[in-house]
């Protein structure tokens, strides 16, 4: 039997099985049995994971990813000033297209890649290139239409990639010895029971070493850790053709397994601006405004900051030279109820005015 046989055999057996907590481990074993198998399969293949040639520019980028044919040039066009070839046919995207949505006053620079299709993971359809190019960005995008065209198979894809969808990496920490058997270091709160972190770490052939848990896991975190060189991206679904004839009952049945999704139609704009704020939300962006020396605040073109940002943060954006002359900084804004004289880790929020003051 063969590595894609062996790992088709554990896909469906999982499908048959009926989630609960009484089959939560076998699940869990099943899962991390496909990864190891999975890695396996991918050291066979040829090597070669490079993206497409694209420079990373604006505050932030985000992926088109879909099926071939679901509209994602349409979409591209119409949220940016790119004109991304249109058809009504399958692999019209060849390449990837890059283009610039101005939102808020940031820049986020959109890849209309072409479409994934199956085992694009193990190079098929250009898969490699499409994979590693989303692999860096900051936001994926699922797109669909009205049809849902393999959004599962598509979210498989990526996992089997190590692109893991609206999670977050856990604190996790591995030490290999040669002897001694697995020892486990974690606090009373975590789920997971340490015969199951056993299990699992034997499936990728662990056996002697120290891991540390430092927060709840599940097994999913820990197959994703021992699976390694795993991405943590956030994502949201759009289906699009919304004003293409369908049943919205039926639709919605659908759409409930799939988590945060909009409902668009690149042709008549419906919903785009919605989208538009839902891409710059998710992307949780910080709008810092600078005022000058002389007491005027740049109000068109504010520093985009991630949120949690600091004051560090916003001096290291201005210049690196600020930080080694910063003596402290001035902030206001619409979430503050006095002005305040702050220092270089003190969190910036949305939509802030900020001075800074250097020593000379």
């Amino acid at each position: 039997m063969t590595i894609q046989e062996r790992i088709k055999e554990i896909e469906d057996e999982i499908k048959k099985t009926q989630k609960n907590k009484a089959t939560e481990k076998h699940i869990g074993l099943l899962k991390a049995r496909m990864s190891k198998l999975e890695l396996e399969e991918e050291s066979h293949k040829k090597s070669g994971g490079y993206g497409f040639s694209v420079s990373k520019s604006g505050d932030a980028t985000m992926a088109l990813v879909g099926y071939p044919n679901v509209g994602k040039s349409s979409l591209l066009n119409a949220l940016t000033n790119k004109k991304s070839t249109v058809g009504n046919f399958e692999f019209t995207t060849l390449t990837v297209i890059p283009g610039t949505l101005n939102y808020n006053g940031a820049q986020i620079q959109i890849l209309d890649l072409p479409g994934i299709i199956d085992n694009a993971a193990l190079g098929a359809g250009r898969g490699r290139e499409i994979i590693s190019t989303i692999r860096n960005v900051d936001l994926i995008v699922l797109v669909t239409d009205i049809q849902l065209k393999g959004l599962d198979r598509i979210i498989a894809e990526l996992y089997k990639a190590g692109i893991v969808l609206n999670r977050k990496k856990k604190n996790i920490a591995f030490k290999r010895t040669n002897y001694g058997g697995l020892r486990i270091h974690k606090p009373r709160n975590v789920d997971i029971d340490n015969g199951d972190i056993r299990d699992i770490a034997k499936e990728f052939k662990i056996v002697n070493g120290d891991i540390y848990i430092r927060e709840n896991i599940d097994m999913d975190d820990l197959i994703d850790f021992f699976k390694g060189n795993i991405v943590y991206i956030k994502s949201f679904m759009v289906v699009n053709k919304i004003d293409m004839p369908h049943d919205e009952e039926q639709l919605k049945r659908k759409l409930k397994d799939f988590g945060n999704y909009i409902e668009v139609s690149a042709e008549t704009g419906h919903n785009l601006e919605s989208m538009k704020n839902m891409i710059y939300k998710t992307l949780d962006m910080v709008r810092v405004y600078m005022r000058n020396k002389s007491g005027e605040v740049d109000y068109e073109r504010p520093l985009i900051l991630s949120e949690g940002a600091t004051i560090r943060d916003v001096s290291r954006k201005i210049s690196r030279e600020m930080i080694s002359t910063f003596r402290y900084a001035i902030i206001t804004g619409p979430t503050r109820k006095i002005e305040a004289r702050v220092g270089l880790d003190y969190k910036v929020n949305d939509e802030d005015v900020v001075t800074l003051i250097s020593k000379y």
